[in-house]
């Protein structure tokens, strides 16, 4: 998954496996100080964190932003890249982003309140001449609105 140049620039690596790789991390809260925990990077980009915090944390199997939220981080949702934290090998604290262990995370894409998107949108039918709502969540959902637009411009 990664190459061992990659892993030797970081401290606390602590497993190894086809499965995940296992390293230490942590988030920082000015009031509140370190809250340490381990991050585990799986091979579809999937990404968990088990607080360490302290014994008997139940906070575990847990995504970043969950992570930073249990840090006492407020905005953790928009910015958990910058708040969690590696050790690099000469003992600094490096942001998740900077490092190569986002190489295979998949974004989860969440729209903003304020966004422009493809609304429902209203297609007369030829059969029965109704008006009929197309819901435009997918990339054929789109397509076949389209097509239907310029069938209706042909007629």
């Amino acid at each position: 998954m990664f190459t061992q140049e990659e892993l030797s620039s970081y401290l606390g690596v602590l497993q190894v496996t086809p499965e995940f790789i296992e390293i230490d991390c942590g988030c920082t809260n000015p009031r509140y100080g370190d809250t340490s925990g381990k991050l585990r990077v799986y091979p579809d980009g999937k990404l968990e964190i088990d607080c360490t915090c302290r014994t008997g944390c139940d906070t575990v199997n847990v995504s970043p932003v969950e992570f930073a939220k249990h840090a006492g981080k407020i905005n953790a949702h928009a910015n958990w890249k910058s708040q969690i934290w590696v050790f690099s090998n000469e003992g600094h604290k490096i942001a998740v982003w900077r490092s190569c262990l986002l190489k295979y995370h998949k974004h989860n894409f969440q729209r903003r309140l304020r966004q422009v998107t493809h609304r429902d949108e209203f297609v007369r039918c030829c059969c029965c001449g109704k008006d009929r709502r197309f819901s435009l969540r997918t990339k054929q959902d789109c397509k076949i609105y389209h097509d239907a637009l310029i069938e209706l411009q042909r007629w």
